[in-house]
């Protein structure tokens, strides 16, 4: 008999942290000066309060003046990293031993783990299956992480743990469902899952200071269209942004006391940097050192993507978006992506990876994969739950070719597979 472990998928509020938005103009933010959407080019280094445009030199040199530099990003932009790592590998080379990285896609309670990877302790598979339980595509920090490890800069994890209110939720909608009081439908296995949750520990919650107009006002425009305009929907995502950002400056704040001669880079979602009024402006309250920031700027964004971008109307402020911007082109790592064409989930018995869904044409379509299979290796290598399928993946170029070993109905079967990319339903 089969058994599915379910997979629980979580929405969290991290839309604000670095999420394609429409690009500010300097009439809303910047210096006097210049007009950022007429005047910065790619490559283009501007320095906002003046509107003087520095060399990479120039601007590394200002930097080692500071002991805070944070660096905003869209977590999905390929250049933003980019220019994150050069400005973290210069500054390690002007201050050898004393950078160390702070980064918003490491969560408290990975620390631990984030030691252990710079310490060589930990290879490269399992830090990846550990950063996916902190935040997501570890393709896109692949060559900060490795860099950092290369040269022992301590990494600190920032961000505040998951939110647990899921899993209240959760429990309620089980019981809602046994007592008749709900028309959805709850498998078993992810019912008996539910029940044995363990009450989670309570999140670490930071000193809250919610005395700042022009956050509220620019973070509740990332709101407007959602919840359907009601007021204490909107109040509870502007905490849950308010609090991510207070428990990021706190650790960077604490780890500032406790190693006064390191200089602190910040990776984190632009909005969580810009205008000060997010990390900024929270660490110095609590540890008040000079500080810069560097607002990678994507000077245009490819036509099939603008699609992607947010529809919000930004506020004007009578603030500086950020001390330098930084001119980048887009773009992502989703056109290279091995994707197979398949729904899958954790599978107990058989143990391996269970495909419950075949995406139509798809490169898993093509080898003869069925719903009910359950992937137990690929090339050789054992497929014991779903994330060692999408780390074997990542590793794949487009065009080759490989071996899965699947079960069906009892059976071991070999069926060779094409690693193609997915591009809406169809592969190539």
């Amino acid at each position: 008999m089969k058994r599915f472990l379910p997979i629980l998928l979580f929405i969290s509020l991290a839309i604000l942290g670095g999420c394609a938005g429409p690009q500010l103009t300097s009439g809303q933010v910047s210096a006097p000066y210049t007009h950022l959407s007429e005047e910065l080019e790619v490559g283009k280094i501007l320095h906002l309060p003046t509107g003087r445009d520095f060399t990479e030199q120039e601007l590394y040199a200002y930097l080692g003046t500071q002991q805070v530099i944070y660096v905003g990003e869209s977590h999905d932009s390929v250049n933003d990293h980019e220019v994150q790592l050069k400005i973290i590998a210069a500054l390690n080379e002007r201050f050898p031993g004393k950078i160390a990285v702070g980064m918003e896609m490491l969560r408290r309670p990975f620390q631990e783990d984030a030691d252990s990877w710079v310490a060589g302790e930990m290879d490269e598979k399992e830090f990846v299956r550990t950063f996916s339980k902190s935040w997501g595509r570890y393709e896109y920090y692949k060559d900060i992480l490795a860099y950092a490890r290369d040269n022992k800069i301590p990494l600190l994890a920032m961000n505040r743990a998951k939110s647990q209110m899921g899993h209240g939720k959760m429990k309620k909608m089980v019981e809602e469902a046994k007592e008749g009081e709900s028309e959805m439908k709850i498998p078993a296995e992810m019912a008996e899952a539910v029940e044995k949750m363990k009450e989670p520990p309570k999140p670490y919650e930071p000193e809250l200071s919610e005395d700042d107009p022009y956050y509220e006002e620019y973070i509740g425009a990332f709101f407007k269209g959602h919840g359907d305009g009601k007021p204490e929907i909107a109040r509870m995502f502007i905490k849950s942004q308010m609090l991510w950002d207070e428990t990021m400056a706190e650790m960077g704040a604490k780890y500032l006391d406790e190693h006064p001669d390191k200089k602190l880079i910040v990776l984190a979602g632009g909005n969580h940097v810009r205008y000060s009024f997010g990390i900024p402006r929270r660490l110095f309250r609590r540890h008040p050192a000079p500080y810069a920031i560097v607002s990678p700027w994507v000077v245009e964004y490819p036509e099939e993507k603008k699609a992607q971008l947010m529809d919000v109307d930004v506020p004007e402020l009578p603030l500086r978006v950020a001390d330098f911007a930084w001119g980048v082109g887009y773009e992502d790592l989703e056109e290279g992506r091995i994707l197979l064409g398949i729904q899958i989930a954790d599978s107990e018995d058989p143990a391996g990876v269970a495909v419950l869904g075949v995406v139509d044409d798809s490169a898993a379509a093509k080898a003869g994969l069925q719903e009910g299979d359950v992937l137990t290796s690929l090339d050789g290598v054992p497929l014991k739950e779903v994330f060692d399928l999408t780390f074997e993946l990542s590793k794949k170029e487009a065009g080759g070719d490989g071996i899965l070993k699947i079960i069906r109905d009892g059976e071991e079967l070999d069926l060779p597979v094409g690693y193609r990319t997915l591009d809406h339903g169809k592969d190539k």
